[in-house]
């Protein structure tokens, strides 16, 4: 064998080494934070500067549509079925060390949300309070006396939470901008469409995405990681595949809530990429408009109208009043409405689902924190223009247009997508 062959042979068994589960130099490694999902906190560092304006463009209305800051979990349902699953074989005595290792690790999670279930952990607090400075900085009526902020969010506590701490930001920085703030159930057309729209919520429920996602978990998802968990197990390959999802679903949370990082102890790299291609495929076919539906377009339909029609009160008046406009929700707000928006890196029509990974991602559109905003300038023309950025970057609001528009164009294309999605009986 040639040395160069030597070479390649070690380098190759020290990368298979790497990635099997426990192992890395001798001790765990924390896995990708991107591969967390719609769980991964949101990264500043890949914010770009603000929008760029000509010097003859004044900045004059925003609108700010955002997802609630990173949380605890939302609720012990997924911690209990791994708990429950590990104390039976615990019973039995079969649980590897592995297991035990993992049913104590489990049980300090549970502790640690306990009592703060879906709550904004301190980590979503002070990402509302950045994204609220960030904002400050780039819209210039934030600085002045009397200006008028308006914002609702869903009726769930961790959207309201996330409004009033982006706001109470607002008003530490210009204590005499006014704030009006509103929330409830009043709402949900707006930031809750995939529960107040019944089509929708079906569709959600029990729609043809769900053979298509079953079938991709069967190929895809590793039964490894949950079988470590025993010495033995009557379990079948597809509930150990289903217990594994359960595990990520646990892990892949720690982060946001400010626990230890999730590591190679309990799955390898590429174990844990394919819990995460299942969780990217879950959001796409429930949550977008798809090759199998288009009801998450039209769920969204009346929130892009109230956007568009809030942006062209607001700007009507010499002094644009309110000076900004925030919708605050959820992930499943803001997929279906950046689909229906056609967002850069939001919208795709996939031929094969295996590849959906490659061009849409999960942690890209809506991590916690997660916020598209619409920056209005004023010409001294008096004509709008509009600029957005999608989670702190820059994006070209129509393909193949530059990324400042004149708003009369943006609207006019926001509503012909509006329209072509409306439900027939309207």
């Amino acid at each position: 064998m040639s040395r160069r062959s030597i070479i390649r042979a070690l380098a190759a068994l020290i990368i298979t080494i790497v990635c099997l589960p426990g192992t890395g130099a001798g001790r765990p490694l924390p896995l990708p934070p991107a591969l967390d999902g719609s769980m991964m906190p949101f990264d500043f560092a890949t914010c770009t500067q603000t929008p760029y304006l000509p010097d003859s463009l004044r900045p004059v209305y925003a609108s700010y549509i955002a997802r609630h800051g990173a949380r605890y979990l939302s609720g012990p349902k997924k911690m209990e079925t791994v708990i429950k699953a590990l104390e039976a074989g615990r019973n039995t005595g079969s649980l590897s060390d592995t297991g035990e290792a993992f049913l104590l690790l489990v049980e300090k999670i549970r502790d640690a949300n306990r009592g703060n279930w879906g709550d904004l952990s301190p980590i979503g607090i002070d990402e509302e309070r950045r994204l609220a400075t960030r904002l400050f900085g780039t819209l210039t009526p934030l600085s002045r006396r009397g200006t008028e902020l308006r914002a609702i969010s869903s009726y769930v506590p961790r959207a309201v939470m996330t409004m009033y701490q982006f706001s109470n930001q607002l008003i530490r920085l210009n204590d005499y901008i006014s704030v009006s703030t509103d929330e409830g159930h009043q709402f949900s057309p707006l930031v809750c469409c995939f529960s107040a729209d019944t089509a929708y919520a079906a569709y959600r429920r029990d729609g043809d995405w769900k053979a298509v996602y079953d079938d991709f978990v069967e190929r895809t998802v590793s039964p490894a990681p949950a079988r470590r968990l025993f010495t033995s197990t009557p379990l079948s390959e597809h509930k150990l595949r289903s217990l594994t999802l359960d595990m990520y679903e646990v892990l892949k949370a720690n982060r946001a809530a400010g626990l230890p990082a999730p590591t190679t102890e309990w799955m390898s790299v590429d174990e844990y990429a394919r819990c995460w291609r299942a969780s990217n495929l879950q959001h796409y076919l429930r949550n977008n408009v798809t090759p199998l539906s288009t009801q998450a377009a039209s769920a969204s339909e009346p929130l892009l109208r109230d956007i568009i029609a809030r942006t062209d009160s607001a700007i009507s008046m010499p002094v644009p009043t309110p000076a900004f406009n925030g919708w605050f929700g959820h992930a499943e707000t803001l997929l279906p409405l950046f689909s229906l928006m056609n967002l850069p890196g939001c919208f795709a029509l996939p031929l094969d689902y295996d590849n959906l990974d490659k061009t849409w991602k999960i942690e890209d559109i809506t991590p916690l924190g997660a916020n598209l905003l619409i920056l209005i300038a004023r010409a001294p023309s008096g004509e709008h223009y509009a600029a957005i950025q999608l989670n702190g970057r820059t994006v070209r609001p129509m393909q193949g247009h530059p990324d400042i528009v004149r708003w009369s164009d943006l609207r006019d294309y926001w509503l012909s997508l509006a329209e072509a999605y409306r439900p027939p009986h309207d």
